[in-house]
This record gives C-alpha cells, sequence and structure tokens, in this order.
C-alpha cells in the first residue's frame, strides 16, 4: 500500500465532513492515525462489509450511523473507545452526557496509543519439505494491530520483533495447518525451551519443533515435525539460521 496516497485520501475524507459530526471525525482520525493508515476499504472488509461501505458512510451520509455491532467492530481494530465512533441518539440515554462529553475533550488521542502494529512478512514458511525461500526478502506487505499489553503478555520482546508469516504445508498439522497466520519473536532465536521455531535449514524456509541435543560437540539441534508422515532430521546449530519463535497463530474457520 502507498502510504503517502493513504494518507492523502484520509485528509480527504476528514476534509468532507462536518465539523460538528464528531463520530465520522473521529472514524476518519483514527483510521489515518494507523501505521500504516488503514484505508476504508480495507476497513470495510474488516468489519464484514462490501468495500464501499465505509466510504459511503463518511461520504454519503449512508447508513446514517453506524449500528452498535459495526462501532464495537471497529472499536476492536482500531483501538479506540466505541462511544467515539456514535451518534448522540445511537447511544443508550445513560450514557450519552458522560460519553460524548468525554470524548469531546479528549477525542485526539482516540486511544489508539495502545495499540501496535505487527507486520505482514511476504514469505511462507513450508511445514513440509522445505521451500528455497530467501529469508532476507522479508518485504512487509501488510500489518495487523494488535494491543499492546496483549502483546506484551505473549512475548517479552520489544514490538519491533514481532513479525506475522503464513503457513504452507502439512508437516506440523495438527499443530500448524496449511494456510495458518504465525506470530514470530524474532529476538528468541535459541531453542531454551524448546518450541516451535521458523528456520532456514539450509534448504529452505520451514516451520518446525526444535529443541538442543544435550551432549553434542559440535551443539547440534534435533528438528520434528508434528505430521508423523515426516521424518525427524538433526542439524548442527551452525548449519542452520533461526529467525524466530513462534509465540501465536491465528486460522481461518
Amino acid at each position: 500500500m502507498d502510504r503517502v496516497k493513504s494518507k492523502h485520501k484520509m485528509r480527504h475524507d476528514l476534509a468532507e465532513i462536518p465539523a460538528n459530526d464528531t463520530a465520522r471525525t473521529a472514524l476518519s482520525v483514527a483510521l489515518s492515525m494507523q501505521t500504516p493508515p488503514l484505508t476504508l476499504k480495507q476497513a470495510s472488509r474488516a468489519i464484514g462489509r462490501n468495500d464501499a461501505y465505509l466510504h459511503q458512510y463518511l461520504n454519503r451520509g449512508s447508513p446514517r450511523h453506524l449500528p452498535e455491532a459495526i462501532r464495537y467492530q471497529l472499536a476492536a481494530i482500531l483501538g479506540v473507545d466505541q462511544a467515539t465512533l456514535a451518534h448522540h441518539d445511537s447511544l443508550p440515554k445513560g450514557a450519552r452526557n458522560a460519553d460524548i462529553s468525554h470524548t469531546a475533550t479528549n477525542s485526539a488521542p482516540l486511544g489508539l496509543q495502545t495499540m501496535s502494529s505487527v507486520p505482514f512478512l511476504d514469505i511462507h514458511a513450508s511445514a513440509g519439505g522445505g521451500t528455497l525461500v530467501d529469508a532476507s526478502a522479508d518485504t512487509a506487505t501488510a500489518a495487523l494491530a494488535f494491543p499492546r499489553s496483549w502483546l506484551r503478555k505473549i512475548s517479552p520482546s520489544k514490538t519491533d520483533a514481532l513479525k506475522l508469516i503464513t503457513i504452507s504445508g502439512d508437516s506440523m498439522a495438527p499443530v500448524l495447518e496449511h494456510g495458518d497466520t504465525v506470530m514470530l519473536d524474532t529476538d528468541q532465536t535459541r531453542p531454551t525451551p524448546p518450541g516451535i521455531f521458523i528456520l532456514h535449514d539450509g534448504l529452505g524456509l520451514v516451520a518446525k519443533r526444535i529443541e538442543l541435543v544435550p551432549s553434542t560437540s559440535p551443539q547440534t539441534l534435533r528438528i520434528c515435525s508434528e505430521n508423523q508422515a515426516y521424518t525427524n532430521y538433526q542439524r548442527t546449530i551452525d548449519e542452520v539460521q533461526i529467525i524466530g519463535r513462534v509465540v501465536w497463530f491465528a486460522r481461518n474457520l
């Protein structure tokens, strides 16, 4: 995505929104403050609507108000309070004065400081026999936003060390399936304790469970698949490049 064009588009959206329409203004600002900025098309898809849904909402006033379920979805994605995306008559009566007055005086940060973006790399780790992939060609093609407090729970490393990639193959099934998205901690490149790592084993970039073999010199790794149809093997630690430990995964239903 062209970040310069994306930011320009967000400013254009803001310019067309009436100054007193705090809900639409809050949404447009929140989208533009993502890193990289989230387009209206991307956000519409993320909430399961057609590509033009949020463009029509911001620029054509349709729908007039965002449904409550949509507000909560967007709030979770953008790291904002759903009340900032609500019009006065969309909130429960008892919540209007407190929530809207809070929004009016504290709308600039929008809670976005609580989110961090993790880049999605354009590489596939083979959960199979290995594929010839240049691990240095890790160009980020997209990013997903996660709550920082949640990221701290799954990894002690800084957010910059976290990357997302896609699994290809079935050697790690049923733990990791073909098409799964995994998050790597690239600061964790030593298998102590053992775990699932992404590594280059000399033949390709693979997802495997690895552990140190005790009392070996040179130090040796045991590289294992979860799928028993695949053979386990060993490499000396100097023969492989460990990219990072898998700390989280996601799967389509």
